[in-house]
């Protein structure tokens, strides 16, 4: 028996990526799920590669976040699991930090979250049962120069689980995974970046991130997967309001 057999699951940002990686772990222990990205095509060949259902949501809008939790009520009869990992990143100085910037990665990252979780959570309470995943950042626990914006985000969501964890103990269990650094389309884009910004070459900035790595290597999306299937699993149902680190020892708090 699988450990996911008859649950119902939706995960958002699940076109590519971590959010491809996390699909991909539930479908194969059982998993029924319904699959949300900006990029719906993205989202729906994602979903009929897994047999579930893919659908276009904008999180920062909540009548699309509304829309996308009703048809996963409606196609799949109720939500058991919600992961929220839809996210995106900016990197500049805060000097020339825009507030279109800081209201894109804000709003994505910390009110997509928000706009999700108040969405799902009425249906979960009322079945008194429920597991909320959100997919935060090692940089919601420590700063980064030139990513103030992004670290200021990963912390509202780190913190916004732990206060709704306590709101809806003991029916909704809601835990954080914290990712180090990613081998991502969104890693290969920060590279860029910082290359573009710096001038220091791909290779050394590679070799600069690794060192402060203890374990000597970058994550991959699996790695993440696979901790946030335990958190939406029976084997953490004494664990809610928890912030899971998987950054390889990068952090340990």
């Amino acid at each position: 028996m699988n450990r996911f057999d008859g649950q119902n699951v939706v995960i958002t940002g699940a076109a590519q990526g971590m959010g491809k990686a996390i699909a991909e772990a539930f479908a194969s222990e059982g998993a029924r799920l319904l699959l949300a990205d900006l990029n719906e095509a993205g989202a729906q060949a994602v979903a009929k590669e897994l047999g579930g259902v893919g659908v276009g949501c904008d999180v920062t809008k909540a009548d699309q976040v509304q829309a996308m939790i009703d048809r996963g009520i409606a196609e799949l009869g109720s939500i058991d699991i919600l992961v929220n990992n839809a996210g995106t990143i900016t990197m500049h100085p805060v000097v020339e930090l825009t507030e279109n910037d800081w209201d894109l990665v804000m709003d994505v990252n910390a009110k997509g979250v928000f706009l999700c979780t108040r969405a799902v959570l009425p249906s979960m309470l009322e079945r008194k049962k429920g597991a909320i995943v959100n997919i935060a950042s090692q940089a919601g626990k420590r700063g980064y120069k030139l990513f103030t914006h992004y670290c200021a985000s990963k912390a509202a969501v780190i913190v916004f689980s732990k206060g709704v964890a306590l709101e809806v103990a003991p029916h909704v269990r809601i835990n954080c995974v914290c990712p180090g650094i990613v081998n991502t389309d969104m890693m290969e884009r920060e590279y860029a970046w910082e290359e573009a910004m710096t001038g220091e070459p791909k290779d050394s900035i590679q070799e600069r991130w690794m060192s402060g790595i203890p374990m000597g290597r970058f994550q991959e999306p699996h790695h993440i997967a696979g901790v946030v299937l335990f958190l939406a699993s029976r084997d953490a149902s004494e664990m809610t309001g928890q912030a899971i680190n998987v950054t390889g020892g990068m952090v340990m708090e």
